[in-house]
Order: structure tokens, then C-alpha cells, then sequence
């Protein structure tokens, strides 16, 4: 606003002797003197100002601004947006480091990773390496710090997919505020901004600076691509151009270099707008600092925890690349921490699965933050609390003009409410797609804070002024005076805000007519009163702006104050006694009242930090050595070195004895195609449950495995983890074999088995782990086979049906061999029968006559025949293939009378075949056979 430490024509004017003598925010009641000659004197430079009115305007900003007023704020905003952008280059080459740093030889190369990320995000090739991306994504991303969206367009045959993403990008914003902030600062320190509408031009002109060449650039950079896709291109465009770049970029320019620009103003006195505010909201002017300082607390503990979180949890690649994500992160866990929610809206919902199927996301919803996390935030939250309420205490003004004022109530948690807000809008991450190659589709997703939050922060902010109100003030002054320092801010920046809290209490620039002309008017300094309260006196009280203020309103209060007998100037920014004769709050404390006190707060802190240790190394314990990912751990160790023993032992498959043949170190360490290698992902805890998410690699595949644990004791102070059978371990398997009747061994993996011998074909199931199990039968006989080995590939993660082995016996050509040599071995015997048709013989001869008419019957094989042997269970039976041969020699009476006989020789032949079953026990045939 214009000041009267300038003529019309912008030209700063030195007081000369005529010029009113103004008090100071400082001076003591002693001090105040009303001279009548003086009084008379701003009379008379009143009436003539006022003269003077009609025809001159009030001084204008523009004619005291030359060349070096423009061009600094130039700088300052090109400035703050070159900031921006090397701000994102830090952290995409922190990025790319921790994704070098991984290790992963497997991987290829990181840009080879990256281009298969964004191939499988995308179904497009790209290459990251090429120089469009280098020039191109740094500026983009630059762009996102204006909480603008990153979009990706693609267009084919006249049809279009649009995505997005919106992740504020704080830590770039920061870099550009700090570098606009320093080049304007540096720039201006020879220069004098006459009034704050300078200041405030020169802050627009930076604004305009840094969101035009933030805008031009964006728009210069846009990424175009055109990726082939089957026989014809696909027309890719990634940009972050928005409506909202501009306002935004302007927004955060104008007041970065305002605030740098505020130590360059010349302007004496504070102005109408800024007493006005002070006046009717008391601490208005302040109330950004315990904000402030509670976040920068919380933040500082909270950030450093995620960071380590983060390199523990997801290595270098999460690490590395916190710039990007660790400010969105630490906002959210404020939020949480002081008992709001996040929620999430569309696709996101997904993400909020273990939350009861809600769209809220509390700090301690089931299974998400351990329990530990969940009351160190609160206690870090309440500890920023505890800050904020002593910095209100300290930079809030106190005054009887506050306690008649019913809003100096309601300032801080009004501010907390706004802040409230506006959090959804800063801290909300979130995305779209819309449009399709076919058809058409959209979907979004969101996740920011809870619509109430504001009404979270508003019952935070009532707590805070009540602490600061009521409890801060017993030990506020107890502090170390560089924790009070640092709470409160400099004295530079305390005494300007006791002058302008004195200044309200005067009641504004508007209260005298006469007062109106000495606004801003430089006062010559007033001859210091013996000061026997100073705190040059007792060096080791601090002066503060409360007495500051104090004093400055004793000085105005006066028997006349308002009354119009006396002109109230206001009081002045550069009065060198500000605060050389500001009075001491108190009497120095007594050193051993001081030394009992810093005692006690030292053993109560050092508590308080042993309690928070223990805690933290109580909860680190839990998760890693008696954690449950151990007892996973053991397990898949003992499997992978074939100790299947070891490992039914520490989870129990819980069947029977007979099913376990197969989970010894013998037959499972020979088994091929073990689990060769296995790693821990992570590890989930809900109560006394847990799963430990874990990769195994069997020849050569990589399959996830979700161990269930279960804590049903413990150890010592600490849980015992032990894997839950009763959830099923993915790890154990069932092999089936079907045994057929009579076996009594089985062998697998070269190894004998016991099964039970039964006179029926049965089925035995095993419970097995990972691996190849070459399974035969072994037979007793020389006669019967079951087939050579069969091989079941269990495989962890596979599905849970389980292989079945079936073995049907077989007979060995021995049996048609020895059954054969039998068969014609009874053919021998019946050959050597006397008799016409011998007894359980295949052949014989019907007499046709008189049976004495035949004699000397004389049997001989002149070709035996030969069998075929068929398998009919545990029998075989056979038939004949070619019939044999047999010859019968014998005697004829051919004489019909009683005569002497007339024998002759006679033969005959005759084929022999036959069939039957054949019963095999052990090496022993039994025939039966039917001629």
C-alpha cells in the first residue's frame, strides 16, 4: 500500500525537523509525552495534506520501479521452474540408480526393464533410451508438480484411448520454490521495494514468469510417437498439459517471491489491510507457523521412517525412488495419524480389500499396519500436537484486545479447518482411462483423504489452542531456549509481529483523523528511558513479543486514547529500540530449580525414548528373528536340501503314519527336480495369524507360495510361530498308487517300500513334497511283470488333484515257455500208456467191436502243438495255436469165428489239442486244463 515515506512522485523522503515523531512499538508508558507545539505542527501538516488531496493522486508503485525491479522477478520465476525440473532429474536418476542397483542379472539392462514395464502396461514396444524420452519426460513430469494429470493419448484409424495419472510431485515443487525463492532473495539485496505494492508486483511478475515458461515448455516437449502395431502405426502422445498448470505455477511464483521480497520492503509501518486483519482476527498473521511446525515435525520422523520402511521392505528400487512418492506418502500418514481416513473412490476400492470391503482406510484397519506402527504415529502426532500448541503460545499475541474478542477463538481451528480442505485436493492420487479401440469404456480411481477430514482437523485445532491456552503457559518458559527459538521464529520476525499486533490494538490507522497522515511515516527515535527491567540486565531472560507488545500498548492507552485530544501515529517497523527496551517476561530461575527440572525432563525423556526403543526393537524382533518368515524359512531350506524329515517336523501333514512312507530323507532326497532355490517376499500378520509370501524355484519354473502360520504360544515375551496345517501347507502334495493284489514292496526313487499285501488290488495315497518320484512294483514271480518305473512330476503351486499311479501285472514269456514244456510233458506221459484211451490224457481210441479183438496198443508224439498264453487278472489261459500229432500202433483180430486169431499190425493218427487256465503263485504254475 502506499506510504507516507514518499512524495507523490514515488521519491523517498527524509524526515526533516518538521516531520511527526512517532512512537514506537516499544516505548514505555514514560515515554509518551504530548507536546501541544508538536500536536500543532500535525495540525497544520494534516490540513495542508488534506488540501493537497483534491488535486494529486496518492503515490503510484510504478514510478518508483526501475529496470532492476523488473528483471529480478524475471529471473526468479525462470528460476523457480528450471528448480522444478532439475528437481524431477534428481529423482529419475535416483530412480534409475536403485533399479541399477538391484542386481537382478536376469533382468537385462534397467532401460531393458523399464521398456518391458511399460510393454506390458502399454502392449507397446518403446524404448526409453531414445533421445525423445531424455528430452521430453523430465518436463513432463515437471508439469505434475502443478497437480496437473500425466496423460497418455493413443490414436488409431480415427479412434482414441486416453489414460492418466495424477502424483503431486512436492519434492520437485519444493526445489523450484527454494530456487525462486534465493535468486530473488540474492538478486534484491541492493535494492529498496518502496511499498508493498511493488513488492506485490514484482511477486505477480515472477508468477506470470514461472507458470508462462512452465506452459510454453510443456507444450514444446510433448512426446510423439509412432510405434508400429501390426501392419500400421499407432500415434502416441504423452502430455501434462492442464488447466490447472497456469493458476497453480502462478499461485506458488507469487508467493514464493513475495516472501522474499517482504526483508526488501521499506515500508516503515504496517499497512491499513494488515492492521485490519490483526485487528479482527488476532494471530492471523502467525497462525501458518504452528501449522508449520507441527507438520515439519511429524514430517521429519514420519519421512525418515518411511524411507527406511522402504529400503527394508522394497530395496533399492523403493528406496532410491522416494523422491517421487515419500511427500504424497508422509501427507497421507499425517492424516492417518491424526485420526482421519483415506478414502478410495472407483477402480481403487480394490485397494481397500482388507478394510472390511470399504472404501475408508484408517491408520488401524485390520491388517494393514502393525500394531506398533499404529500407536508410534499416534504418539508422533500427539508429540507435533504438543509443538504446534507451545509455537501458538508463544507467537500468538496477548493483550486485553484478545481476550474481548471472540474470534482470537476460533483463528487457529478455522485454519485447520481450511487446511482440512484442502487436503483432499493436495494429497489425492489418481487416474482415468476413457475411450477404446472398440467400443468405448471409462474408469477412474482416486485415493485422497476423507471428505471429514476438515472436521478432524477442526477438533485438532480446538485441542491445539486449548493446550496453548490453558496448558503450555505452566511450562512453556522451562524449555531450552533453542527449542523455544526454533518454535517461535526469529526476533526479527517476532518484533514486526508486536508491532503490528500493537498497532491493532491501537486501533488501526483510520482511529485519529490526524493519525492518518502519520501512517508509515518515519519516526525519529525517541531518547531512550532508563530501562532497570532491560534485558540487558539479566542477559539470561528473553525478551519476548508479548512484552514487546505489552509495552507498545501501555504507551497508547492512555486517559486520552481515542478521545481525539491526542494524535496515535503508528508504530514503526526499523525503531531501534524495539527491542533493546523490551522488559523480561520473568525473573531468572533459580539454577538449582532450573538444573531439577532439566533433571527431570532428562530422565522422563530418556524413559519416554527407552519406552519408544524398546518398542521398536520389540517389534523388529517379532517380525525378524522370532518373527514367522524364520519358521517359512526353515521349512523351504529343509526341502530344498532333501531333509523331508526335518520338514514334516516343522509342518506336521498331519496323516497318518502309512501316508508318510514317502517324506523320508532317503526317498525324498533321491527324488529329481527338487525345489532348487526359494526367496521370501513378504510377510502378513493379522493377530496370531500370518502368511509369508515366498517364490520357489523347481526346474527351472518360479512359483509363489503363501505359507499359513499361526502364533498358539510363546517364547518367552515373544510369539512362537509355527506353520498352521490346519490351513494347509501349499508345499505338500498327494501321490496315488494303486497296488495290485498280492505285492508287498514298492519301489521309489530306488528305494523299498512297505505296503500291505492283500489278496485284492487297493489304493494307497501318499502326502509327498516337490519333486519327480519314480515309482515301480516289485514281483516275487518269475512269471509276472508289472511294467518298468512311472514317474510322477509333483510341482509346487500345482493343482490339488492328485496324480494316480496304476500298475497291471503282465506275464513274462517264461510263463508260455514253462507252461509249454508241462503241457507236453503230460503229452509224454500219456504216451506211455498201454492203454487205448488213457486216463486224464488230451488223446485216446474207441474200440468199435469186441474189445478183445484189439491189443498192444503203442502210443508216440509226432508233433507236439504249441500254445498261446492271454492274462486274465492273476490267471492266465491258454489255447492251442497249431494242434499236434499223436500215432496209435496196434493189433486187429480179423478173424470173426472162434478160429485161431488172425492179428495184423494196424495205426491210426490223430491231432492233439487242448486249453485251460493257468494259476501262477510265486515261481509255481497250476494248469487246468480242458480237452
Amino acid at each position: 500500500m502506499p506510504s507516507s515515506a514518499h512524495d507523490p512522485a514515488g521519491k523517498a523522503r527524509e524526515p526533516g525537523p518538521d516531520d511527526t515523531e512517532e512512537l514506537s512499538a516499544t516505548t514505555s508508558p514514560g515515554t509518551a509525552r504530548h507536546d501541544p507545539g508538536v500536536q500543532h505542527d500535525l495540525d497544520a501538516q494534516h490540513d495542508a495534506a488534506a488540501a493537497r488531496g483534491a488535486g494529486h493522486r496518492p503515490p503510484a508503485a510504478l514510478p518508483t520501479m526501475t529496470a532492476r525491479h523488473w528483471w529480478v522477478p524475471v529471473l526468479a520465476g525462470v528460476g523457480g521452474y528450471v528448480g522444478t525440473v532439475v528437481g524431477i532429474v534428481i529423482a529419475l536418476v535416483l530412480s534409475i540408480l536403485g533399479l541399477a542397483l538391484q542386481g537382478d542379472s536376469d533382468g537385462g539392462s534397467t532401460t531393458d526393464r523399464l521398456n518391458e514395464e511399460i510393454s506390458n502396461a502399454t502392449g507397446l514396444d518403446t524404448d526409453t533410451s531414445g533421445l525423445r524420452w531424455i528430452l521430453s519426460v523430465p518436463f513432463q513430469l515437471a508439469a505434475m508438480a502443478a497437480l496437473v494429470p500425466l496423460r497418455l493419448i493413443l490414436s488409431f484409424g480415427g479412434e482414441g484411448v486416453s489414460a492418466g495419472i495424477t502424483v503431486p510431485q512436492y519434492f520437485a515443487l519444493a526445489c523450484g520454490i527454494l530456487t525462486a525463492w534465493l535468486i530473488a532473495r540474492k538478486l534484491s539485496t541492493r535494492m529498496r521495494v518502496e511499498t508493498r505494492g511493488v513488492q506485490w508486483l514484482m511477486a505477480a511478475v515472477s508468477g506470470l514468469t514461472w507458470a508462462a515458461l512452465a506452459l510454453v515448455v510443456t507444450a514444446l516437449t510433448v512426446l510423439r510417437l509412432d510405434v508400429p502395431f501390426f501392419a500400421s502405426d499407432i500415434r502416441v502422445r504423452l502430455t501434462a498439459l492442464g488447466g490447472g498448470l497456469f493458476p497453480v505455477l502462478f499461485l506458488v511464483g507469487l508467493l514464493s517471491v513475495a516472501a522474499a521480497l517482504n526483508a526488501r520492503s521499506t515500508q516503515v509501518s504496517p499497512g491499513r489491510i494488515v492492521v485490519g486483519a490483526e485487528r479482527s482476527t488476532p494471530g492471523v498473521l502467525q497462525v501458518l507457523r504452528p501449522i508449520a511446525v507441527q507438520f515439519s515435525v511429524f514430517g521429519t520422523v514420519a519421512g525418515l521412517g518411511l524411507l527406511i520402511y522402504a529400503f527394508v521392505e522394497g530395496g533399492a528400487p523403493a528406496g532410491f525412488s522416494a523422491l517421487f512418492w515419500l511427500p504424497i506418502a508422509v501427507g497421507w500418514l499425517f492424516v492417518l495419524s491424526l485420526l482421519s481416513a483415506l478414502t478410495a473412490g472407483g477402480a481403487a476400492t480394490s485397494l481397500t480389500g482388507l478394510t472390511g470391503r470399504s472404501d475408508a482406510f484408517y491408520l488401524w484397519s485390520e491388517g494393514t499396519v502393525p500394531v506398533w506402527a499404529v500407536v508410534l504415529c499416534i504418539l508422533l502426532a500427539l508429540v507435533s500436537a504438543v509443538c504446534a500448541a507451545i509455537t501458538w503460545a508463544h507467537v500468538r499475541p496477548l493483550d486485553e484486545r484478545v481476550a474481548r474478542t471472540p474470534l482470537a477463538w476460533t483463528v487457529l481451528p478455522v485454519t485447520y479447518f481450511l487446511l482440512g480442505l484442502l487436503a483432499p485436493w493436495l494429497l489425492r492420487v489418481g487416474g482415468y482411462a476413457s475411450g477404446g479401440m472398440v467400443g468405448s469404456s471409462n474408469a477412474v480411481f482416486s485415493l485422497r483423504p476423507a471428505g471429514w477430514t476438515c472436521l478432524v482437523f477442526l477438533v485438532w485445532g480446538v485441542i491445539i489452542e486449548l493446550l496453548a491456552r490453558l496448558v503450555v503457559p505452566a511450562f512453556m518458559h522451562t524449555l531450552p531456549r533453542r527449542v523455544t527459538r526454533g518454535l517461535r521464529g526469529s526476533e526479527r520476525s517476532r518484533g514486526r509481529a508486536a508491532v503490528v499486533a500493537s498497532a491493532a490494538a491501537m486501533g488501526g490507522a483510520g482511529l485519529a483523523g490526524a493519525g492518518l497522515a502519520g501512517v508509515g511515516t518515519r519516526a525519529t527515535p525517541a531518547p531512550e528511558a532508563p530501562a532497570t527491567t532491560s534485558s540487558a540486565q539479566h542477559p539470561s531472560a528473553e525478551p519476548t513479543a508479548t512484552t514487546a507488545l505489552q509495552d507498545a500498548t501501555a504507551a497508547y492507552s492512555g486517559p486520552h486514547a481515542g478521545s481525539g485530544d491526542e494524535t496515535r501515529v503508528l508504530p514503526s517497523y526499523d525503531d531501534p529500540g524495539a527491542t533493546t527496551r523490551m522488559p523480561a517476561q520473568r525473573a531468572p530461575m533459580d539454577p538449582a530449580t532450573k538444573k531439577r527440572i532439566r533433571l527431570i525432563a532428562i530422565i522422563v525423556g530418556t524413559l519416554i525414548l527407552l519406552a519408544v526403543l524398546a518398542t521398536v526393537v520389540f517389534s523388529v524382533l517379532s517380525r525378524t528373528v522370532f518373527g514367522p518368515d524364520n519358521q517359512a524359512e526353515d521349512l523351504l531350506r529343509s526341502v530344498t536340501d532333501g531333509n523331508a524329515t526335518h520338514a514334516a517336523e516343522i509342518a506336521n501333514p498331519n496323516v497318518s503314519s502309512g501316508q508318510r512312507a514317502l517324506l523320508t530323507d532317503d526317498v525324498y532326497g533321491a527324488a529329481q527336480n527338487r525345489i532348487s532355490s526359494y526367496e521370501i517376499k513378504d510377510t502378513t500378520i493379522d493377530g496370531d495369524r500370518a502368511t509369508v509370501n515366498a517364490t520357489v524355484t523347481q526346474d527351472g519354473v518360479t512359483t509363489p507360495v503363501a505359507l499359513p502360520m499361526v502364533s498358539d504360544s510363546r517364547n518367552g515375551l515373544f510369539k512362537s510361530w509355527r506353520v498352521d496345517e490346519s490351513a494347509g501347507v501349499p508345499l505338500y502334495q498327494a501321490l496315488t498308487v494303486e497296488v495290485p493284489a498280492g505285492v508287498g514292496e514298492l519301489d521309489v526313487n530306488g528305494k523299498k517300500v512297505s505296503v500291505d499285501t492283500q489278496g485284492q488290488p487297493h489304493t494307497v495315497e501318499y502326502t509327498v513334497l516337490p519333486g519327480d518320484y519314480a515309482v515301480g512294483v516289485s514281483s516275487s514271480s518269475k512269471y509276472v511283470t508289472y511294467g518298468g518305473n512311472q514317474v510322477a512330476e509333483i510341482r509346487a503351486g500345482s493343482p490339488s488333484s492328485a496324480p494316480v499311479m496304476s500298475f497291471q501285472p503282465s506275464f513274462t514269456p517264461a510263463l508260455e515257455e514253462d507252461l509249454t514244456k508241462q503241457l507236453n510233458a503230460t503229452l509224454d506221459r500219456c504216451a506211455q500208456s498201454t492203454e487205448f484211451e488213457p486216463e486224464g490224457c488230451p488223446f485216446g481210441y474207441s474200440i468199435y467191436g469186441d474189445d478183445e479183438d484189439y491189443r498192444n496198443p503203442r502210443w508216440s508224439i509226432q508233433r507236439y502243438p504249441t500254445y498261446s498264453v492271454s492274462s486274465y487278472g492273476n490267471q492266465a489261459t491258454f489255447t492251442t495255436d497249431r494242434s499236434g500229432e499223436v500215432r496209435l500202433d496196434y493189433q486187429y483180430n480179423e478173424e470173426y469165428d472162434d478160429e485161431p486169431a488172425d492179428w495184423t499190425d494196424r495205426d491210426t493218427t490223430s491231432s492233439v489239442s487242448g486249453y485251460g487256465t493257468v494259476s501262477v503263485s510265486g515261481n509255481e504254475l497250476t494248469i487246468n486244463a480242458n480237452d
